[in-house]
């Protein structure tokens, strides 16, 4: 006899590993994958549409990602990894640590600029 177990949907917020130490998941809530996205687009210099523009992707979705209302796609990840040069780490886990320096030094500016203004999140 096979017994079947119902589990509940998990929501695309919920961290579906139980082994991922609390501060790992915390950084990939989509708030602070937003939060890094809004630091890879201040630190090119764009603003929200011209970001979109950039990756050929509906105004809508960009807002949404970078909001943390929506989470990040595996195919919007990657394409960030290719036009932006960040790492996936950097994306989703909050690493800077692979980064190139020259990126590095960026978001960091962009970073320091977002506090200064107090637009922050």
């Amino acid at each position: 006899m096979i017994e079947v177990i119902s589990r509940p949907a998990q929501s695309a917020h919920m961290v579906t590993s139980p082994n991922l130490s609390a501060e790992t998941a915390a950084e990939m809530k989509p708030e602070r994958i937003g939060y890094r996205l809004k630091l890879i687009r201040e630190a090119k210099e764009m603003k929200p549409a011209q970001m979109a523009d950039f990756l050929g992707i509906e105004r809508t979705y960009w807002s949404r990602f970078e909001g943390g209302k929506r989470p990040i796609t595996d195919a919007m990840a990657a394409l960030l990894v290719e036009r932006c040069e960040v790492t996936l780490d950097f994306i989703i886990l909050g690493r800077w640590d692979r980064l190139s320096f020259s990126v590095a030094e960026s978001l960091k500016s962009a970073e320091s600029r977002l506090l200064e203004s107090g637009n922050v999140q």
